[in-house]
């Protein structure tokens, strides 16, 4: 297994691309029409504060920031 400086070196400019790439997009959506509110981006902030904490498992983490949290359907019992 690759040490974490090996594997920072090997993937810091891809890293850094989405990083940009993701600047980008969200500088294009604040200069559109004002959005804060939305519930997307309120998703984004959250799973952007998650990649922030020095804690493990970020990617599950981030990932239940975006599952649907919904309740399934009951089944109308006949």
């Amino acid at each position: 297994m690759r040490d974490s400086k090996e594997m920072l070196d090997q993937t810091l400019l891809d890293m850094r691309s989405r990083c940009l790439s993701l600047a980008a997009d969200l500088d294009r959506l604040d200069r559109g029409s004002k959005i804060a509110s939305e519930p997307r981006l309120r998703q984004f902030r959250e799973a952007f504060a998650v990649l922030l904490e020095p804690e493990p498992n970020r990617a599950e983490r981030v990932q239940l920031v975006f599952s649907d949290k919904t309740p399934p359907p009951t089944r109308d019992k006949k």
